[in-house]
């Protein structure tokens, strides 16, 4: 996957508190978006203009608002993939992990990297060098603004490296760790 160019991922918002830019893949295409909690519902911000959005309900059948705006929808969860049906079309939406979009192929040492999504700090480390890992397994975990993220391991392989340790502080785009593509 190849890098992202540097952007920013936090803004101030409107209401004193902090948007937060979050991409999604929605039916194969990816789609940026400012989001901010305002009450009970997120005020959304993209290409497409700006809106108060909530989720209401639960189970399958729940009610989307977009401003004033009340819609029926049909929701299904299926791992990461979101399914809607909303107005007569049927959606498939997946959020999409910073972690993995800064994922950085790194072909001569035949692995890939997993960069910083934003400036943080390393809670624990999860795994040594040479320990073998599958999709999903937890590799490091880091705080930025309060918030714990967990790094999994986005394909199979060998931890090759590792960048951080436990305390240790570190910028946005800075590397974590390097996932060869030994075998398992």
């Amino acid at each position: 996957m190849a890098r992202m160019p540097c952007r920013r991922f936090m803004r101030p918002s409107g209401a004193g508190g902090t948007d937060m830019r979050h991409a999604f893949d929605i039916d194969g295409t990816e789609t940026e978006v400012w989001l901010a909690r305002d009450g009970q519902a997120y005020r959304l911000e993209g290409d497409a203009g700006r809106a108060r959005v909530s989720l209401d309900g639960q189970g399958l059948d729940r009610e989307l608002s977009v401003d004033s705006r009340r819609e029926p929808v049909l929701m299904v969860i299926e791992g990461e993939v979101i399914h809607l049906h909303l107005g007569g079309r049927t959606y498939q939406v997946r959020h999409l992990d910073p972690a993995r979009r800064f994922a950085d192929a790194d072909d001569s040492a035949g692995g890939d990297v997993a960069r910083a999504p934003m400036p943080g700090t390393v809670v624990r480390v999860d795994v040594a060098v040479g320990d073998a890992v599958t999709t999903g397994d937890p590799l490091v975990v880091i705080e930025s603004m309060k918030l714990e993220t967990t790094i999994r391991a986005w394909h199979d392989g060998v931890i090759a490296e590792l960048h951080v340790a436990a305390g240790q502080s570190f910028d946005r785009d800075a590397p974590l760790v390097t996932l060869g593509s030994g075998a398992v």
